[in-house]
């Protein structure tokens, strides 16, 4: 069935299918799909997306957006987010966090997403999250604040289609730890946009952990704006074994504020992984960071485009790019692509790719030195991400790192 029928066939299961605003969109975004294929042939959002992620049964079960609240009076903030929704909240302080799920009646979220969908002319997976919401939260850190978030995103049966779309608020002089993980055991389709407002002097740190299934495909967008004096880093593990799709993006819109995107992800078989991170400098005096490292094996397939703008008045700006990825195997591939566009003069940017495969005299020294051809690979693919993780300053998200990447490595024998 073409996105076209399901639309069509499903629209009044949708988020907002009542909004004569939202419908409006919807049907210009239908168009879209109606383009033929030599239209969009070098639309970023497709050039290196699995294309199978579009073929698919929708199916969603529009239950209760009841919440379960529970509290043990303890830090940690653990909220478990099923099929799309918030299910159950544990440890939540009502004066440190706000919490609730989507719901079509509330306009001025709405409003909120309408806004938001114009910063995606283009992006045809974005494009069908809007077409086909059914599901999302709405998560507003207060100000001065401190927070640690877990986020446990589970999908309750298989060949589930959700299209969730988050609003996520750091208030003023917030502290914020943020950590998602998205682990499917089920055939399935998850396609989910974050919107994070990062509002002035608060500093958030987002781990991202992904661990789905061959059959559950997965594609995580997010777009942070970030304020004045703010620190925004984010981080995104994916060990998945289908097809996924990481796009991120980030605003800097006030002095003094920083944002890095990092990612690492292992790729085998005939995966398709599709990496995206672009930074936006639109004031002086900011620094933006972004590293993305891959190890593929098989006939895995890999892209990764990083993009800087820095606008005219953003003098003293400092931006830096880094693709790194090891071949494993002759016919695993990384397309890498930096891109900076800059239009003011008292700048440092500067970009990196190195993509080959394993470094043959680093390996044949470690082996002289009477480590096996196993070990010595194992090694030096720990210390190719060492950079990135010993940045990461969460016990528990290391270990986690090490734990799978182990797996994965033991896995495709390594």
């Amino acid at each position: 069935m073409s996105i076209q029928e399901t639309y069509y066939q499903q629209q009044n299961k949708f988020l907002f299918s009542n909004s004569k605003l939202f419908s409006n969109l919807r049907k210009d975004l239908l168009k879209k799909f109606e383009l033929p294929s030599k239209y969009n042939k070098n639309n970023e959002s497709l050039k290196h997306l699995d294309r199978n992620i579009l073929k698919f049964s929708y199916k969603y079960n529009n239950e209760s957006n009841k919440i379960n609240f529970i509290n043990h009076d303890e830090n940690k903030i653990n909220i478990d987010i099923t099929d799309g929704k918030i299910s159950q909240v544990e440890n939540q302080h009502k004066e440190t966090l706000h919490i609730n799920n989507i719901d079509s009646k509330d306009t001025s979220v709405e409003d909120r997403f309408l806004d938001f969908q114009k910063l995606f002319n283009e992006d045809y997976v974005v494009h069908l999250n809007s077409l086909m919401l059914n599901s999302g939260y709405e998560l507003i850190v207060n100000e001065n604040k401190d927070a640690n978030i877990f986020l446990t995103n589970d999908i309750s049966e298989k060949d589930l289609t959700i299209f969730q779309k988050n609003l996520i608020s750091c208030g003023k002089n917030s502290k914020v730890k943020i950590i998602e993980e998205y682990v499917s055991d089920k055939p399935s389709n998850n396609n989910v946009v974050n919107f994070l407002q990062i509002h002035e002097g608060a500093e958030v740190i987002h781990l991202i952990f992904q661990k789905n299934i061959e059959k559950a495909n997965f594609q995580s967008t997010s777009y942070a704006n970030c304020h004045k004096n703010t620190c925004y880093k984010q981080l995104t593990l994916n060990i998945s074994k289908g097809s996924v799709r990481n796009h991120h993006y980030a605003n800097l819109l006030g002095q003094n504020s920083s944002v890095s995107l990092d990612g690492i992800f292992f790729a085998s078989a005939n995966q398709i992984i599709d990496n995206k991170t672009e930074i936006n400098h639109n004031c002086p005096n900011s620094t933006s960071r972004q590293r993305y490292k891959g190890i593929l094996t098989d006939h895995a397939r890999a892209s990764y485009l990083s993009k800087t703008y820095v606008d005219k008045i953003a003098q003293k700006t400092e931006a830096y790019q880094l693709s790194k990825g090891i071949l494993l195997s002759d016919d695993s591939s990384f397309h890498s692509k930096p891109e900076l566009r800059i239009f003011a003069d008292d700048v440092k940017c500067s970009h990196g790719s190195t993509i080959g495969p394993i470094d043959k005299d680093l390996l044949f020294y470690l082996r002289s030195r009477g480590l096996s051809k196993k070990n010595s690979l194992s090694l030096l693919i720990k210390s190719f991400f060492h950079k990135i993780i010993s940045d990461v300053h969460d016990k528990s998200f290391v270990e986690k790192f090490n734990y799978h990447s182990n797996i994965w490595l033991k896995e495709n024998s390594i």
